[in-house]
């Protein structure tokens, strides 16, 4: 059962709004997030944060069946956290194991990181095309070899040293391998690279891959049938064309883009089987956002920036294990 019954006047107000222009539909996916105010945030070592949420987060998704344990957060009306970046913080730098950890900690099933690849063709976590805002150097990353990237330390939104240098996406899906899931964004590398990771890491069915375009989509689940994708779906169409071209389904997760959602599609959506995701990241920075209206709209997974608050909101890390606790079919 979903979260709530619709009011004839939401149907009515989502169904009249216009549909979204596909370049600025697509581009939500990696639209600048200005930085929340995060100064009264505690702050602590990255290299603490790893080690206490390491221990923290314990393996409770090993063996886990990605597919399943989303099915039945839909069933059961749950709304589930993806750290955007992984969870930036005080202390923790985007992209980083530190961030990852504390994200984990705080109740969050997601980490969304951006994956780059080096100059001799290591896949590292980077979302700029250059490594100056994030890290303690300077320079383009694609032109830089891995030996040069890996002496990079990482800075956190303060520019403030982390004591961590540059993640590779083979030791993050290594860390997490039971603890999270990773939301890979491609950054300038190819589908053929992350799903030869994927593979390599033995994690082609605890990762969730992000795709721009409904022929990556395509293309990615001819590479890899049993990769979750997360997927740009506007309306009922894009539905249409993944069904037509004989798309797993219950590896489609569906991205609804920025905002608060729309109950209507989302309705639409969950009756075809499949879980939805958006986020709010401007009215996260405007400090208006409403974690609770975010899930109620129906969303299985909402991208956050403020992980702790949203946790808090949300009850996250006992939401997200009840979700097990109570699938069969995942375990």
């Amino acid at each position: 059962m979903r979260r709530f019954a619709f009011a004839a006047s939401l149907i009515a107000l989502t169904a009249c709004q216009a549909e979204p222009d596909e370049a600025q539909f697509e581009a939500s996916r990696s639209a600048p997030v200005p930085a929340l105010d995060e100064a009264a945030m505690p702050v602590e070592p990255a290299s603490q944060m790893a080690d206490e949420g390491a221990a923290e987060a314990d393996l409770w998704l090993s063996g886990v069946d990605l597919a399943a344990y989303l099915d039945c957060a839909r069933e059961d009306g749950a709304t589930l956290l993806q750290a955007h970046r992984a969870g930036d913080r005080p202390g923790a730098a985007e992209n980083s194991l530190g961030a990852i950890a504390a994200s984990l900690k705080d109740g969050a099933v997601f980490a969304e990181i951006d994956v780059a690849k080096t100059a001799d063709g290591v896949l590292v976590l980077m979302h700029d095309d250059d490594v100056d805002r994030t890290t303690t150097g300077r320079g383009t990353l694609a032109d830089m070899t891995y030996t040069e990237v890996s002496a990079l330390g990482l800075v956190d939104v303060n520019g403030s040293p982390t004591g961590e240098n540059v993640p590779t996406l083979e030791a993050v899906l290594s860390f997490i391998d039971g603890r999270g899931i990773a939301q890979v964004d491609l950054k300038d590398i190819t589908l053929e690279d992350v799903a030869a990771a994927l593979e390599a890491a033995d994690a082609v069915d605890r990762a969730v891959v992000i795709t721009y375009t409904m022929a990556d989509a395509l293309a990615l689940h001819d590479r890899l049938p049993g990769v979750v994708m997360s997927v740009g779906i506007r309306n009922l169409s894009d539905l249409q064309i993944l069904r037509d071209e004989g798309v797993d389904l219950t590896r489609v997760s569906a991205w609804l883009g920025l905002g608060t959602g729309n109950p209507a599609l989302d309705n639409a959506l969950a009756e075809a089987g499949l879980e939805t995701s958006y986020g709010d990241f401007r009215a996260e920075r405007d400090g208006t956002v409403n974690y609770t209206l975010l899930a109620a709209n129906g969303a299985e997974i909402i991208s956050v920036d403020d992980v702790p608050a949203a946790a808090t909101a949300l009850n996250a890390r006992e939401a997200a294990r009840a979700v097990l606790a109570g699938c069969e079919a995942a375990r």
